[in-house]
């Protein structure tokens, strides 16, 4: 409101009831916006859940691509088939290498079911699927279902039956649709699987850059919490407890992802289980940002403006972070806790 303008030169501020009047007929012209049809909503879902559908697809073969190029001796045993033609139309044995890479993924891709893939990863590239994570009946269902619109005109069949054990009850015949919640909760089961495929592979197959993949774990649960994913953080959380960390700068990474864990618990209400998560985190010596953190997380707030003070100094914690940040969203809401701490950055 402060920050609105009008025409009028001698007062450039907005009132109140302006703004309340600018607002109002902007969310009459907005309610007045055409709605997405059923039909043009299911065309759109179907396209969009396609598209994720082979993301993830993508994924696993870049996967593929990566190991076999890191770790070029595991084919060393694998018969491949020229002609002379096709080898001279290499310039170097790097070149023909690379090519013969790029057709032993395709034809994975291609040859193997969707379980045999899984199985090639855990049992070839000893990559865990962290089963108890994972719900990947429900991924599988997901490519079954996909199978249907693309192959089947979205009706359901007997493969569809055998192979995803039919959650859903459908009879054969039935026509399978993708709503919003299917769509957002397919969204999310990819999304997480596809992260802890990425984090096994990269710690297994690159170890000299553990220090970045926990950084990026830490990264991602901060991101899922701006998104409101919960349940998404509490399991990437979960994975990450396996991590024993090596030195300074993975221990900080770690404590900031059970910070994100407490948090997300206690934006589900989850009261008990944030206390168990608390009594984990240790922040005798920790930075003063950290103290507010936990401090926040007990509903403690009495020394919250002396520990700001000192983050300001040694954190560098600045007013945008705090209007953003999802931790400080239990204190925003205070209206007088609120007040004191802006108060503190302004000065």
């Amino acid at each position: 409101m402060e920050l609105g303008k009008n025409k009028d030169e001698e007062n450039d501020s907005l009132s109140k009831e302006e703004v309340e009047t600018y607002l109002t007929k902007f969310a009459r012209k907005l309610k007045k916006q055409p709605k997405i049809s059923p039909r043009n909503y299911e065309i759109l879902s179907r396209s969009s859940f396609l598209m994720l559908n082979n993301y993830f697809e993508y994924l696993i073969a870049d996967l593929l691509s990566y190991y076999y190029n890191k770790f070029k001796n595991s084919l060393n045993e694998k018969e491949f088939k020229f002609t002379l033609k096709e080898l001279n139309e290499y310039d170097s044995i790097e070149e023909a290498t690379k090519d013969l890479i790029v057709k032993e993924v395709e034809s994975l891709i291609i040859e193997k079911s969707f379980n045999e893939l899984l199985e090639h990863f855990e049992d070839k590239l000893s990559i865990s699927l962290e089963k108890d994570l994972i719900k990947w009946s429900e991924i599988i269902e997901i490519r079954e279902r996909r199978h249907l619109i693309v192959h089947n005109s979205s009706i359901v069949n007997k493969k569809y039956i055998s192979r995803t054990k039919n959650p859903f009850n459908y009879q054969i015949g039935d026509i399978v649709h993708i709503d919003k919640d299917y769509f957002l909760k397919s969204c999310s089961q990819f999304k997480l699987a596809g992260q802890l495929l990425i984090f096994n592979c990269w710690g297994n197959w690159d170890k000299d850059n553990i220090d970045n993949a926990i950084f990026q774990i830490m990264i991602q649960t901060f991101e899922d919490l701006n998104a409101k994913n919960y349940d998404l953080v509490c399991k990437t959380c979960k994975y990450s407890e396996q991590i024993e960390p090596k030195n300074e700068d993975q221990e900080d990474y770690i404590l900031r992802i059970k910070v994100n864990n407490a948090i997300s618990l206690k934006k589900q209400n989850k009261d008990s289980e944030v206390k168990k998560v608390l009594k984990k985190i240790k922040v005798g010596t920790a930075t003063p940002i950290f103290k507010i953190a936990h401090n926040i997380l007990r509903d403690k707030h009495d020394d919250l403006e002396e520990l700001f003070t000192q983050s300001i100094i040694v954190d560098k914690l600045n007013l945008d972070s705090y209007l953003e940040w999802p931790i400080f969203d239990f204190v925003r809401e205070k209206e007088e806790i609120n007040k004191k701490l802006i108060k503190i950055f302004e000065n």
